[in-house]
């Protein structure tokens, strides 16, 4: 198949190109020209106004072939595609949304580490930046093999931070040395962490209510999956899985082999944006209308949330309290 890609973020463009670079077998070829094309690819995410997509011309010269790839937090749905925090349909699904994983992890520290001694149940290492996370920070297991640790003063996506090599190599042996790998949502749905935790070979465990998981692996063969509501009762929840811990790491890293290593993503991801043009329910120029009113619910929903935070910091500075969760320092 002809795909033609469009970048609306260069690092990301770049990561989806080498990734067609080292896909095996090479099913499909990169064109220059969007007309010969068969499939249309935007590849990152948009700025508040929908720059990229909404002041391009091609969805609406061809808007039946347009798609997305979009790594950023949420989804705004201006063209059907691949969401990397997509979301479970509430009511009905347009098949307009899917998941997948990462195309740029910048963690190369990521890797099966089988020499590394098992002493923990489960941890977790991650940045405060969702309820569930903050109160997760606040519970005390009162064990020594359950690993819980905020580190907000650390971003992933800047690779400019001090000691980023070291606390990378730091954050993956403690995935390493463990039996389970915790992955609580974040600002949004997903993450990165689940394929981390297939990719080194350890049992993962999603604690997201809404995630929409990627098509593909036998999930259930090797992931568990916790109500967020029974976050304190975790490691009762795994000391019940003890014993399959080994097993379900070793299916979990061969389901990311199989679906989610660097040579079969390309693919992959074509594949999954084939099945949603086959499964498509609604022409996509019926969705271009409601473009501006998908912009602004995200653009009111993003300030509802800080309006909300200013206010609930200003009322326990007024009263001269410490906020009872952790916040992200970023």
């Amino acid at each position: 198949m002809k795909i033609h890609l469009v970048g609306l973020r260069a690092s990301a463009l770049q990561a989806m190109i080498e990734l067609h670079r080292l896909s095996h077998p090479p099913l499909h070829e990169l064109v220059e020209d969007a007309t010969s094309a068969e499939m249309i690819v935007f590849v990152g995410s948009v700025p508040a106004h929908g720059e990229g997509i909404v002041d391009s011309a091609l969805p609406r010269l061809y808007p039946e072939k347009c798609f997305v790839y979009w790594d950023d937090d949420g989804v705004v749905s201006l063209l059907p595609g691949i969401y990397t925090n997509a979301e479970r349909a509430r009511w009905f699904d347009l098949h307009r949304t899917a998941s997948h994983n990462f195309i740029d992890t910048l963690n190369p520290q990521v890797r099966p580490m089988p020499e590394v001694e098992k002493r923990y149940l489960v941890s977790f290492a991650g940045g405060s930046t969702s309820l569930l996370r903050k109160k997760l920070y606040k519970i005390d297991y009162q064990r020594a093999d359950v690993l819980i640790q905020n580190t907000s003063s650390y971003f992933h996506w800047d690779p400019s931070q001090e000691d980023r090599v070291a606390r990378q190599r730091e954050y993956a042996e403690t995935i390493a040395a463990s039996r389970f790998g915790l992955c609580p949502r974040g600002a949004s749905a997903g993450g990165l962490r689940l394929f981390e935790v297939m990719q080194m070979g350890v049992a993962p465990v999603l604690a997201s209510d809404k995630f929409l998981l990627p098509e593909g692996p036998d999930w259930d063969s090797f992931l568990l999956r916790i109500p967020e509501r029974k976050i304190m009762q975790l490691p009762e929840i795994l000391e019940r899985h003890m014993a399959e811990s080994a097993e379900r790491g070793r299916l979990a890293r061969l389901a990311y082999e199989q679906w989610f290593a660097p040579s079969v993503m390309f693919n992959g991801i074509i594949a999954t944006l084939v099945r949603e043009r086959e499964e498509r329910k609604i022409p996509e120029r019926w969705v271009h209308p409601f473009w501006g009113a998908i912009l602004w619910q995200r653009r009111f929903r993003n300030a509802a949330r800080g309006v909300a935070k200013k206010v609930v910091l200003g009322v326990f500075r007024l009263l001269k309290l410490r906020f009872i969760y952790d916040l992200n320092h970023n």
